[in-house]
């Protein structure tokens, strides 16, 4: 029996997690190598921030009892694509060992992305991003202590306004979600559990670009404008914000704006490893170029054997594909059949409903038929029940479900 052919997955992400589950144990030795223990289910994040699922619900571990998935906690440098070998450093700073090496007969280069702070002074210091759990968890504290600080006696209105006061930077389904939630958590729990400070509380959403939810037909977009309307959540578009700084951002329309957090949320932009990659690249942006069967060129547009790219990391020739959750793990099913041998053909995403939360029972869904409504938000909660990967997850999210509709938020309980 000849030997396994290895395999090595750079990032635990949608798409490095779905194919390492994905592949065929029979065929392959799979290696996840990546900073990251856990896989966070991205479209949880601001509900879990808000209180309505517990933090274990929002990720799920690499490392898996039934899978056959060897992991490596550590970062990967660069890729020697002549010498089939990556070279890593440990995640951890008090190791005898600084660096290491591992070979490969297929690499799968899917480190994601990061946040794209668009070079904006004291966003890294000052600002909360939304990109797994413990951002999720950090959201949630902030938020309460903004609510406790604004309770101390002695403080005046203004004080407890610019407490108060919460700024979401972005204006896409991210975005969007966080500032609903936000909107759900003040005007039921929060408002029962300081009902003192209820005149104060504020919410505000920034964005560069004129519109919200840019992705979505200009219906929708203004079906949105009039929820946030409703939900008194101010909407400021062409906003551009100059600085962050400790509770409070600077923007070059209205000058400095008191917040008790700034919630940052604008996109993503590529990982240090694939700035570093002397691979094919497309020009904005840069992600790293693939051909339909998402195999990586080299920069003279040969293309690298065994080697494939897929997630945020990577983009299909000719395609222009979202950064999204979807695309990754199509990407990732596909070079799994492909692997395994069970496909052919060139990869051909398709295109999926997208849907953002708005609030209230409310959302928009844009697709093959755009609605709103009720009956997007029951579609919102329906993806995101499905998105989840274990039974113990689904059962926990119709648990959370049940209890925010008896008893109340775990965060405000009555």
């Amino acid at each position: 029996m000849p030997p396994l052919e290895e395999v090595i997955i750079i990032g635990s992400g949608w798409a490095g997690s779905t194919l390492a589950t994905s592949l065929d144990e029979t065929k392959y030795t799979i290696t996840v190598i990546s900073p990251e223990t856990t896989t966070p289910y991205t479209p949880l994040l601001a509900s879990a921030a808000c209180g309505l699922y517990d933090f274990n619900i929002v990720e799920t571990p690499i490392r898996h009892t039934s899978k056959k998935i060897k992991f490596v906690k550590a970062q990967v440098e660069d890729i020697d694509f002549k010498a089939k070998a990556v070279n890593c450093i440990p995640a951890f700073v008090d190791l005898p060992v600084k660096d290491f090496v591992l070979s490969y007969d297929i690499v799968v280069i899917a480190p994601g992305s990061t946040n794209n702070t668009f070079n904006t002074p004291g966003v890294a210091e000052h600002a909360v991003f939304l990109r797994n759990a413990k951002d999720a968890m950090k959201i949630a504290s902030r938020i309460q202590d903004c609510f406790e600080k604004a309770s101390i006696p002695g403080l005046t209105e203004a004080q407890q306004r610019s407490l108060l006061h919460f700024v979401i930077v972005g204006a896409g389904p991210t975005g969007v979600e966080v500032s609903s939630e936000l909107s759900d958590l003040f005007a039921t729990s929060y408002a029962a559990l300081y009902p003192h400070l209820k005149p104060y509380v504020s919410i505000a959403v920034h964005d560069v670009a004129n519109q919200v939810l840019s992705g979505f037909d200009t219906k929708l977009q203004d079906y949105a404008m009039s929820s946030f309307t409703k939900r008194n959540v101010e909407v400021l578009t062409r906003s551009h914000i100059e600085r962050v700084e400790k509770d409070c951002l600077c923007t070059k329309e209205n000058g400095k704006i008191n917040a008790g957090l700034v919630i940052w949320a604008t996109g993503n932009k590529s990982t240090a490893l694939v700035d570093s990659l002397a691979v094919k690249k497309t020009p904005r942006n840069p992600r790293i170029l693939t051909d339909s069967f998402l195999r990586v060129y080299t920069p003279s547009s040969e293309l690298l054997h065994g080697v494939y790219a897929i997630g945020d990391a990577a983009d299909v020739e000719d395609a222009r594909l979202p950064t999204t959750a979807e695309v990754a793990c199509q990407k990732a099913k596909y070079l799994a059949k492909l692997l395994n041998g069970k496909v052919e053909e060139e990869f051909r995403y398709q295109q999926a409903a997208i849907v953002a939360y708005l609030g209230q029972n409310d959302g928009v869904v844009s697709g093959k038929k755009d609605y709103s409504g009720r009956q997007a938000w029951i579609a919102w909660r329906s993806k995101n029940f499905l998105w989840t990967r274990t039974w113990r997850q689904k059962v926990l999210i119709v648990i959370g479900w049940a209890l925010d509709l008896v008893t109340g938020r775990a965060i405000a309980p009555r």
